[in-house]
């Protein structure tokens, strides 16, 4: 007969015998024997918050989390495969959840028409870009999370280079942008392709929010292409200077400016559409703010008015400088603005189209005539550019 001590004693190696097993299997599961080395198989962990130090790839099969500022350092490359769904917490202040890509970081976010890479707060239930907004969303939902900067060392024109990019509190050090002495016009800050980034633009601030996609100093061997904002608290884009050129953009339901440009931005916006609700305007640009400048290029656009709501065309600030050409402005109410600064003096428009009906001549602030309705509706953006890979085009909003 077994004693309480030898049964206990029994029970006791069995115990330990079970740990071994497990122990020794988990170990062939996490090495590969290929080779006779033994690999630990890294753990990937799909909520960030800080800085990332070491180069990564978010993966489709999983939804990723933003939890705070998440910054990519120097040096560091992040990429994200098609189809991939990352969230933004929800955060205001110091605690608002943004993706930030400072100088000499890199990001290769290549999605496809297919598959988007989706950015979006954690409220959204969306699981892929192909499925339109998350039950109980609307492009009026704003201000969820904070949205995606890219920062690059490319010209600048502000009396400090670089500078602290706007949306970012002062004491992230990460938070700079423009290259000031070493300045490179062609710098490389990875490829955003085929990208959707909803219901951002989260308060740092009292009126001090979070673009959708925030470009500081980004320069031309920076590939922006296929990129749409929807439902941002302040602008959809914005440029601060750099030299970086973007195709395809569209921006729906900005709560500020669908478009802006700042401190001689030297690049090429092309082929884009907004779709406003009560923002702001729909173009705003900026002009040089330090000794250098350089001008701008808006071509192929079509903005889309708010049903009732008195739009604003655009608005061409102190020195402005740049060219505005083929665009179409639809279903805006008569009264609609257009503001043109007596220092703008460097700005050209051509080809400026309006839906037929529209009989708003349009004059700048010295009282000249700027664009005139030609009643003909014709020109703009390419608009099946957006079809198929679009939340807008999946919620038919044009």
């Amino acid at each position: 007969m077994k004693t309480m001590k030898t049964m206990k004693t029994m029970k006791t190696m069995k115990t330990i015998k079970l740990l071994a097993y497990i122990f020794i299997g988990g170990l062939f599961a996490a090495c590969s024997s290929e080779s006779g080395d033994d690999i630990p198989t890294p753990v990937i962990p799909t909520t960030y918050s800080g800085d990332i130090t070491e180069d990564v790839t978010w993966t489709s099969d999983n939804i990723y989390t933003l939890d705070g500022r998440v910054m990519v350092v120097d040096g560091v490359t992040l990429t994200i495969e098609a189809g991939t769904v990352i969230k933004g917490a929800p955060g205001t202040g110091a605690d608002a959840s943004a993706l930030i890509i400072a100088r000499g970081g890199k990001i290769m976010a290549n999605g496809t028409a297919a598959n988007p890479i989706v950015f979006t707060s954690s409220a959204d239930n969306s699981t892929s870009g192909t499925s339109g907004f998350g039950s109980g969303l609307s492009s009026s939902d704003q201000g969820l999370w904070g949205g995606v900067l890219i920062l690059g060392n490319a010209d600048i024109s502000a009396d400090a280079n670089p500078l602290q990019i706007e949306g970012i509190p002062v004491e992230e050090t990460n938070g700079l942008y423009g290259g000031g002495s070493s300045s490179n016009n062609s710098d490389n800050s990875g490829v955003f392709r085929y990208v959707q980034i909803r219901h951002g633009g989260a308060e740092i601030g009292e009126g001090n929010e979070i673009n959708g996609l925030t470009l500081g100093g980004v320069g031309s061997g920076t590939q922006i292409s296929h990129v749409e904002i929807i439902a941002n608290l302040d602008d959809g884009l914005e440029c601060f200077g750099g030299s970086v050129d973007c195709d395809n953009i569209l921006v729906w339901g900005a709560g500020d400016d669908s478009f802006d440009v700042d401190q001689s931005y030297s690049g090429t916006i092309n082929n884009f559409l907004g779709i406003l609700i009560s923002g702001d305007q729909a173009l705003e640009i900026d002009g040089w703010e330090g000794a250098m400048q350089a001008d701008f290029s808006l071509t192929n656009g079509t903005i889309i008015g708010a049903p009732g709501d008195k739009n604003n065309c655009g608005k061409f600030k102190s020195n402005a400088s740049g060219s505005v050409s083929n665009m179409l402005y639809t279903n805006m109410k008569n009264g609609a603005t257009l503001t043109v600064d007596a220092s703008a003096t460097g700005i050209t428009f051509s080809n400026i189209s309006f839906e037929a009906g529209y009989t708003q001549t349009l004059v700048d602030d010295l009282g000249s005539t700027v664009w005139n309705d030609n009643n003909n509706g014709t020109g703009g953006a390419t608009l099946s550019n957006f079809d198929g890979w679009s939340c807008a085009s999946y919620m038919n909003a044009y």
